[in-house]
C-alpha cells in the first residue's frame, strides 16, 4: 500500500456499518402492536425521515439512496440485484462508477460533532470536515480519507477519484508550521488500491475520459502554476510560469486540451484583468485572448475571473463570457468620510434594490461571446439578452431571447414583448425572428430551428432558418395548449414546456391532456397517448431524465417518460410512450409519486411513491416492482388519519374541489374543530404525503388530524379584480357544506394561511363572524400601499403581481382605485368579531413587514383582539428550525385555546411579561 494512504486510511469500523444478506431487504414492520397510539407531539419531529438522491448505478445492478432525519444523523443504502444491503451511518451524495465496480461516497461528521463546534463558535474552516468513503461493489468493502472538502470523478472510464483535503486541526502546513495558501488533494486509483498527493492544490478539474486531472498549484498568495497530471502515468507536468490568479481549468468534451484564465493582478477587492489560455495536451500553452483585450468592446468591458471559458461538446468552438471591469476600492478613502447614497431613476432598467438583492449574482453575470481566430465575438446585447446555444455548442447558431427593451416595463408588465433572433456565433450578424410576447422559446438541436409559445395566439409556432417562414403547428389541431383554467389576469401560459426531438425534425408539446409530436414544417402531427388522455380525464406531462452526457434533444429511440394525473379521482403514476404510441403504464394508483430516475443501459427505474397515511418510500421497477425502503415505522406508534375529496358548490354555483382530512378512528357520532386552510388549489395533493414537522409558516396537516382535528383544504376560483370576494365565495361556502356535516363542531372552525393564504384569512374576517379564530401569516392588508412596495428578497417591483399575477386586481392603482380598496382588509377591520394571529418576520423578503403591522396597529386600535408574532431577522417563511418549533407551539396554543376550550397560554395574557426576542421582559 502506498505511504500517503498509510497515512490517510481510518477503518470504517468506527462507522458501525451493516452489510445485509440477500433475503434481509431491511424492512421493518409497520403493522401496530396492541399498546395504545398516541397523539403526535411537538417533541416528536427530529426523527421523522426522509429518502433523499436515488441513484442507479449504469446497469441498474446497484441501487443507492439516503434515509435523513429531520435533524440528527442521517444513512446511505445501497442494495445490489442480489437483495444484499450495506448501510453506511451519515453517509451522502453517492455516485457509482460506470463499469460498476466501485461506488464514492462522503461521511458526514456527527450531529454532535457539528452541534459542539456551533457551541465553541467554530469559524468555517475549523468546522468538522467529511470522510470519503471507496467502496468496492462486489464484496461492499471500503477504504475511508478523512477531512475531504470535496472529490471529482470523470463522467466517464472512472479509474480514479480525486479529493480535496481540508487542513489540519490547527489549519496549518504540517511539515512547515505556516499558513497554507491552499490544502494538498488526493488522487485515489481504483485498480490498485494506490493513492497520488497533490500539494497546494487550490481548484481542480478532470477529464471526462478519466485520464488526465488539471489543478492550480498555489504555494503563496499570489503564487499560482497550472498543473496537469497524466492520470495513466502517475506523471504530472507544469503548464505555464507562475502568476498570481489562475482559475478552475475546463477540459474539452475529448480531455484533449483545456481553457484557463490567468491574470497578474494582486489587488483584494475589483475585477481581475484576465488573459485565455488554452492548453493542448502535448504541446505548449497558447493565448487565446490577452489582458485587457478590448477590440470591439464597449469602454470598460473585458474578460475577468468570471468569464469561465469553455469548449462547444465537439471542442471546435470555445465561448467566454465578458462584463464591465469593476476598479479595486479607494484605500484613500475612508467609510467615515464616504457619503453612501443610493440613486434611484425613473427611467432605469432596474431599481436600486433589485440590484443589491443580486449583488453577488450580478458580479459574476457576463455577456457570451465566441472566440473567433484570436478576437471575441459578442453574442448577447446586453446582460437581458439570454443566448442559448444549439447541441451544447456545437452548432453554428445561437438564440437570442432579449428582454433589453421591455426591461422596465417589467416593473407592472410580467409579460412583455421580446425580441427572438437567430445569432451566427462565428461573427454576431443576427436574422430576426419575432419580436412579440412569448414563453419558452427554445432553438432546435441543429440550430435551424426556433419555436416559441406565441401567448397572443395561444398556440406553439416555429421558424425555420432555410426559408424564414414562421408555421403556427398547433391551429389545425383544433384544441387548447394554453391554460384554460387559468384565472389571473394576464394571458394564459402554455400547459407544459415543448421540446425538440434529437433529429430536430419534430417538436414534443402537450395540451391539456394528451402529448403530442409535432413536424416542424407543420405537416405532421401524431398523439403519442393515443387521445387516452382527453377520453379518460388523464394528464400527461413528459419527464425529461436527460443528463449532461446526452445528446441534446428527445430521442425518439428511447421510452419517452410520462407523468400521469387523473382530474377526476386525483390518482397519479407513471408511464412510458414511443414513436408509434405504444402507451404501457408502469405504475399509478391512489398515491403520490416523485423523484424518478433510470439506469443509463437497463429497463430499470426506481421512484418514490406513497399517500396521506404512507411516507414517500423509495421503490425499483424491473419486470416486477420491489420496495426498497421502510422510513418511519415510529408512525405506527401515532393517532393518524385519513384523506378523502369533498365536494360542494361556490355561491356563485361554480363546483368545487377540496380535501377532508379526518382523525384516525373518526366517529361520526362525535362533533369535530374543523382547522381550515387553504392557498389556491391544493386537491391534486389528495395522495400528498406530509411529515410531521415544525412550522415554517402553515398549520402541519398530520399534527393537527392527529390531536383530534378535522382540517379541510378548499380549493378556490378567481374572478379577476375581485380576490378577496372570491376567497369569500369558494371557502366560506365550502365551510358551510361542512357545516351540514352531523359530526362537525360548526361553532369551532378556524382559518389559517400565510402569504397570499394569509391575506385571504385577513379579508374573510371583515366578511363573515362565522370562525372562532383566525391565523394570518405575513398578510397583505393594504393592497393601496403594497401596490407600490418592494419585494426585498430580489428587489422587484410588487406592481406586476397586482396587475397580472397572484393579486389579481388586473388594473393599475389610479385605474382601479377601488378594487384596491375593496380588497384590502384594512378597510374592513371595524367589522372584524374574529380573534386574529398575525404572523411576519421582520426580514420579510416577499410581502413588506408593514403589511402584518398595519392590520395589528388597525385592530389594536380598535379594540379587536389580535397577536402579532415577529420573528427577528427571519424571512417569508421561517429559516431556522429553532424558531420553527417555536411557532408550532404557539399555533396549537392558539386554536386549542379557541377550538378546544384549552386554557390561554401566558404569551397571549395581558398581564404576563412582554416577549422581545424570546426573552421575557417584566413591566408593571
Amino acid at each position: 500500500m502506498h505511504k500517503s494512504l498509510l497515512l490517510l486510511f481510518i477503518s470504517l469500523s468506527s462507522l458501525n456499518f451493516a452489510v445485509a444478506k440477500p433475503q434481509d431487504s431491511g424492512a421493518q414492520s409497520l403493522r401496530g402492536d396492541a399498546k395504545q397510539k398516541k397523539p403526535l407531539t411537538h417533541a416528536v419531529y427530529d426523527d421523522w425521515q426522509t429518502v433523499d438522491k436515488p441513484k442507479l448505478s449504469t446497469h441498474g445492478r446497484y441501487a443507492a439512496w439516503e434515509v435523513n432525519p429531520q435533524q440528527g444523523d442521517g444513512m446511505l443504502r445501497l442494495r445490489d440485484a442480489s437483495g444484499r444491503l450495506m448501510t453506511l451511518p451519515r453517509g451522502h451524495q453517492l455516485q457509482f462508477t460506470d463499469d460498476e465496480r466501485f461506488a464514492v461516497a462522503l461521511v458526514k461528521p456527527t450531529y454532535a460533532q457539528t452541534r459542539q463546534a456551533k457551541i465553541k463558535k467554530k469559524k468555517k474552516d475549523d468546522m468538522p470536515l467529511d470522510s470519503l468513503v471507496v467502496i468496492r461493489l462486489n464484496d461492499f468493502t471500503t477504504r475511508m480519507f478523512p477531512r475531504v472538502k470535496s472529490f471529482d470523478m470523470a463522467r466517464h472510464n472512472n479509474k480514479v477519484v480525486a479529493f480535496a483535503l481540508g487542513k489540519d486541526d490547527k489549519g496549518k502546513d504540517k511539515k512547515k508550521g505556516k499558513m497554507d495558501a491552499a490544502t494538498d488533494m488526493m488522487v485515489y486509483f481504483f485498480a490498485d488500491d494506490d493513492t497520488l498527493r497533490l500539494p497546494h492544490a487550490d481548484s481542480y478539474a478532470m477529464a471526462n475520459h478519466g485520464r488526465r486531472l488539471a489543478y492550480v498549484e498555489k504555494t503563496d498568495k499570489h503564487k499560482c502554476v497550472m498543473k496537469v497530471v497524466d492520470l495513466d502515468r502517475r506523471q504530472t507536468v507544469a503548464v505555464n510560469d507562475t502568476t498570481a490568479y489562475l482559475s478552475r481549468p475546463s477540459f474539452s468534451w475529448q480531455g484533449d486540451k483545456m481553457l484557463f484564465l490567468a491574470s497578474a493582478d494582486t489587488a483584494k477587492t475589483g475585477s481581475k484583468h484576465c488573459a485565455i489560455h488554452e492548453y493542448k495536451v502535448g504541446g505548449k500553452p497558447r493565448t487565446l485572448l490577452p489582458t485587457d483585450y478590448s477590440d470591439g468592446l464597449d469602454k470598460g468591458w473585458g474578460v475577468t475571473e468570471n468569464s469561465a471559458p469553455f469548449y462547444s461538446r465537439d471542442g471546435r468552438q470555445t465561448f467566454a463570457g465578458i462584463q464591465p471591469y469593476v476598479n479595486p476600492d479607494d484605500t484613500t478613502k475612508y467609510d467615515f468620510e464616504t457619503a453612501e447614497p443610493n440613486i434611484w431613476r425613473y427611467d432605469a432598467d432596474e431599481l436600486p434594490p433589485m440590484l443589491k438583492a443580486r449583488m453577488a449574482d450580478n458580479r459574476k453575470q457576463t455577456i457570451l461571446c465566441a472566440v473567433v481566430g484570436g478576437r471575441l465575438v459578442q453574442l448577447g446585447r446586453s446582460m437581458y439578452d439570454r443566448v442559448r446555444l444549439a447541441d451544447r455548442g456545437n452548432a453554428s447558431y445561437a438564440l437570442s431571447t432579449d428582454h433589453t427593451a421591455g426591461k422596465l416595463a417589467e416593473q407592472w408588465d410580467f409579460q412583455g414583448r421580446v425580441q427572438l433572433s437567430l445569432v451566427d456565433t462565428r461573427d454576431g450578424s443576427r436574422t430576426p425572428i419575432a419580436d412579440t410576447q412569448l414563453e419558452n422559446a427554445i432553438i432546435s438541436p441543429d440550430g435551424n430551428h426556433v419555436a416559441w409559445f406565441d401567448l397572443r395566439q395561444r398556440q406553439w409556432l416555429a421558424w425555420s432558418r432555410k426559408d424564414r417562414q414562421t408555421r403556427n403547428l398547433t391551429a389545425r389541431l383544433k384544441m387548447a395548449f394554453h391554460d384554460e383554467d387559468d384565472d389571473h389576469p394576464m394571458l394564459a401560459m402554455p400547459y407544459d414546456r415543448a421540446h425538440f426531438t434529437t433529429d430536430s425534425r419534430q417538436l414534443l408539446v402537450a395540451d391539456r391532456y394528451d402529448v403530442h409530436l409535432l413536424s416542424v414544417d407543420g405537416k405532421d402531427s401524431r398523439c403519442l397517448t393515443r387521445g387516452t388522455g382527453r377520453r379518460d380525464s388523464l394528464q400527461y406531462r413528459y419527464v425529461n431524465l436527460q443528463r449532461p452526457d446526452d445528446i441534446e434533444g428527445v430521442n425518439l429511440k428511447q421510452p419517452i417518460w410520462l407523468q400521469m394525473f387523473n382530474y377526476r379521482d386525483k390518482t397519479q403514476g407513471y408511464a412510458t410512450t414511443d414513436l408509434r404510441a405504444n402507451l404501457h403504464v408502469v405504475d399509478a394508483g391512489l398515491h403520490s409519486y416523485g423523484a424518478l430516475t433510470t439506469a443509463d443501459s437497463a429497463p430499470v427505474c426506481l421512484y418514490k411513491k406513497g399517500d396521506f397515511a404512507h411516507p414517500m418510500d423509495l421503490y425499483m421497477r424491473t419486470d416486477t416492482t420491489l420496495r426498497l425502503s421502510f422510513i418511519n415505522p415510529q408512525q405506527q406508534d401515532y393517532l393518524w388519519g385519513t384523506a378523502e375529496l369533498h365536494r360542494w358548490k361556490a355561491f356563485d354555483g361554480t363546483p368545487l374541489d377540496g380535501l377532508l382530512y379526518k382523525p384516525e378512528g373518526f366517529d361520526p357520532n362525535k362533533k369535530y374543530p374543523v382547522m381550515i386552510y387553504f392557498y389556491e388549489r391544493r386537491s391534486e395533493n389528495l395522495y400528498a404525503y406530509y411529515s410531521p414537522a415544525p412550522s415554517r409558516s402553515i398549520i402541519n396537516i398530520p399534527y393537527f388530524v392527529s390531536n383530534g382535528y378535522v382540517v379541510f383544504v378548499p380549493d378556490i376560483v378567481y374572478r379577476p379584480g375581485h380576490p378577496g370576494e372570491s376567497a369569500y365565495n369558494c371557502i366560506v361556502s365550502g365551510a358551510q357544506s361542512l357545516t351540514k356535516l352531523p359530526w362537525v363542531d360548526a361553532a369551532h372552525m378556524a382559518i389559517q394561511g400565510q402569504s397570499w393564504g394569509g391575506y385571504q384569512v385577513a379579508y374573510l374576517v371583515t366578511r363573515t363572524n362565522m370562525f372562532a379564530a383566525a391565523g394570518a401569516g405575513a398578510p397583505v392588508s393594504n393592497m393601496t400601499s403594497a401596490y407600490g412596495g418592494i419585494r426585498w428578497e430580489s428587489g422587484m417591483s410588487r406592481q406586476f403581481q397586482y396587475e397580472q399575477t397572484q393579486s389579481r386586481i388586473g388594473q393599475d392603482l389610479w385605474k382601479g382605485y377601488d378594487l384596491y380598496v375593496e380588497n384590502s382588509p384594512l378597510f374592513g377591520i371595524p367589522k372584524i368579531q374574529t380573534p386574529l394571529l398575525i404572523t411576519h418576520n421582520n426580514a420579510d423578503g416577499a410581502v413588506p413587514y408593514y403589511q402584518g403591522i398595519e392590520m395589528f396597529m388597525g385592530m389594536r386600535r380598535l379594540g379587536k383582539p389580535v397577536w402579532l408574532i415577529e420573528y427577528d431577522k427571519e424571512a417569508h417563511n421561517l429559516r431556522e428550525r429553532k424558531n420553527a418549533k417555536d411557532l408550532s407551539q404557539r399555533l396549537s396554543d392558539f386554536f386549542d385555546h379557541y377550538l378546544k376550550g384549552a386554557p390561554m397560554p401566558d404569551w397571549m395574557k395581558p398581564d404576563t411579561p412582554y416577549i422581545i426576542n424570546g426573552k421575557e421582559i417584566k413591566r408593571k
